[in-house]
């Protein structure tokens, strides 16, 4: 596992990026108040101890789970123990005294199996001020030799709320989840598609809900709902590292009520930029984590946030997930900066293989500082209904759909600008739907480059390109870039399609190939935009006056 400190690309961490994470209010940290420590040992302890110290250890996860933990508590597991079936403890913690669950001891971190017998195998409902640290989580129903029959309604972590009241404080952090088969349940689609496991139309609230790390919320009778939504506020997942989950790596998704015969209360969903029912979890930040899923068929999203507000997704790898790398849905105020996303891939009968996605009725999301590669898609901008997204000073490579892939509906605009984008596998840069769309496009300052000759460009009156530095190969030049650049962008290398480990965290630095040279034909030829960051891709401060053309500074 990693975390910021050890990130390939120190230049990265400046006060910019620290002044963008700062608007989330992060969960408060492990307790100073005092409180009671508890421990747990698998092989010697004894569920009649007090607990209160490791020569008294408890002994079950029974024991455990019917103890309610107090502010500034501590659950504290033994190293190298192994538990099978569901951690649940009860009880809240407090402002600035979490309740804390942690290992002690030398040696592997307190393992948790699920086994596919339990729907979480860590859950907490209803409960706020917790921290989870150092415990490895699985939940793998047995095979049936049936791909995807063993598939279930299951997670590792799970928290959740049904009270109708706002939950604040929680931390995951350092953990292990590999292995939860859960199931695939698409929104739309056609049910004659279904298949073991994997199942379509669903709707909203039945739909992608299982996988590693699920924060949601729900209610008791969905045909009774309570005045008031339970609203997830100050959420912290970082440090770890999730893999061979399905549907997702990590969820965070509000209720709406769209089941059969469910009251339709819209907490989760949007149908305007200012609808009042909307009421999303808040202050979450996905930071330095490792998510991946290159063995399983069903592990799709890598991160799927849906019904937040105030979101930060930084410093994460997430290799060979399905469907999308980072998606934000239904969401607000969203920064996704400095990720890798490498190798997504189609997956469970899925359509897209995205690396980030601005989806539908997303607002203020910030997309930048990205290294996006060996995706189908580098970046899809799917914003349906309405949306505003800003893609800046990203770079993408090797993606062999759609490099930048415009899929919009009405009400919806983009920034797009200072980003590299670099193809050397397929046939088109940009792609969208010309004069149908319905959305407004600004493409400026871009380097679109490609290997491939006669690369596809969309045009239309709705994209409006701007001052891009095209090369390569022969390109089809927007006629409405008067100010287009034809050159050769002068590149210092090539990149790096190597992707970032849990011990090496995102391989930022592996895009540095797309730098160019001091006398590139990109220096200097930018347009000025007002509130562009102030920094480039690799932290380089942008120009006073005109920027370069591309996602890096030649400094």
């Amino acid at each position: 596992m990693f975390s910021i400190s050890r990130q390939a690309a120190p230049a990265l961490l400046t006060a910019a990026l620290l002044v963008a994470s700062a608007q989330v209010i992060l969960a408060a940290p492990s307790a100073s108040a005092a409180g009671v420590s508890y421990y747990v040992d698998a092989a010697q302890g004894n569920d009649s101890a007090a607990g209160t110290d490791s020569a008294h250890a408890w002994r079950s996860l029974t024991k455990v789970n019917q103890m309610t933990f107090h502010a500034g508590d501590q659950l504290l597991l033994k190293a190298g123990g192994r538990w099978s079936g569901q951690l649940w403890p009860k009880g809240s913690g407090a402002s600035g005294a979490p309740v804390t669950i942690d290992r002690y001891g030398d040696g592997a971190n307190p393992r948790i199996d699920g086994g596919g017998a339990v729907a979480d195998t860590v859950r907490l409902a209803d409960q706020e001020f917790w921290t989870i640290r150092h415990l490895e989580v699985t939940n793998q129903a047995p095979s049936t030799g049936t791909p995807g029959a063993n598939l279930q309604d299951l997670r590792g972590i799970h928290v959740t709320g049904t009270g109708g009241r706002t939950l604040h404080g929680f931390v995951i952090d350092g953990v292990s989840v590999h292995d939860v088969t859960g199931e695939v349940n698409w929104i739309g689609g056609d049910t004659a598609d279904n298949a073991p496991g994997i199942h379509f139309k669903m709707g909203w609230d039945r739909s992608k809900k299982t996988g590693g790390i699920v924060f949601d919320s729900t209610v008791a009778n969905i045909g009774a709902p309570p005045a008031a939504p339970t609203v997830l506020d100050g959420i912290t997942i970082q440090n770890s590292v999730v893999a061979n989950t399905s549907f997702a790596g990590i969820v965070v998704k509000q209720y709406s009520g769209d089941a059969p015969g469910a009251v339709a209360i819209g907490w989760g969903s949007r149908t305007s930029a200012g609808d009042t029912r909307f009421t999303p979890h808040t202050n979450v930040v996905i930071r330095g984590n490792h998510i991946s899923q290159p063995s399983t068929a069903y592990g799709c999203n890598g991160v799927y946030l849906t019904g937040v507000r105030h979101a930060v997704v930084e410093q994460n790898v997430v290799y060979r997930a399905g469907t999308s790398g980072i998606e934000a849905y239904f969401a607000d105020d969203v920064t996704i900066q400095s990720n890798e996303v490498a190798e997504t891939q189609q997956k469970a009968h899925g359509a897209d293989s995205n690396g980030i996605d601005a989806d539908k009725a997303t607002t203020k999301v910030v997309v930048q500082y990205n290294w996006s590669h060996g995706n189908g898609d580098g970046i899809l901008l799917c914003q349906f209904v309405f949306g505003d997204v800003v893609v800046r000073y990203n770079v993408l490579a090797g993606n062999t759909r759609y490099p930048l892939y415009l899929h919009s509906d009405k009400a919806s605009k983009a920034k797009v600008y200072g980003n590299t984008l670099y193809n050397d596998r397929g046939k088109y840069l940009v792609y969208g739907y010309g004069t149908s769309l319905t959305s407004s496009y600004d493409l400026t300052d871009n380097i679109l480059y490609s290997k491939v000759a006669g690369a596809s460009l969309t045009t239309g009156s709705t994209i409006r390109y701007d001052s891009n530095l095209y090369g390569g190969a022969s390109l089809p030049v927007p006629s409405g870039d008067v100010h287009a650049v034809r050159a050769d962008p002068q590149f210092t290398g090539a990149p790096d399609y190597t992707a970032g480990t849990p011990a090496s965290g995102p391989r930022l630095t592996a895009a540095y190939g797309l730098r160019v040279r001091s006398g590139s034909p990109a220096v200097n030829r930018g347009v000025v935009i007002s509130g562009n960051g102030g920094r480039d891709y690799a932290g380089t401060p942008l120009y006073a006056g005109k920027p370069d053309i591309g996602a890096f500074e030649v400094g």
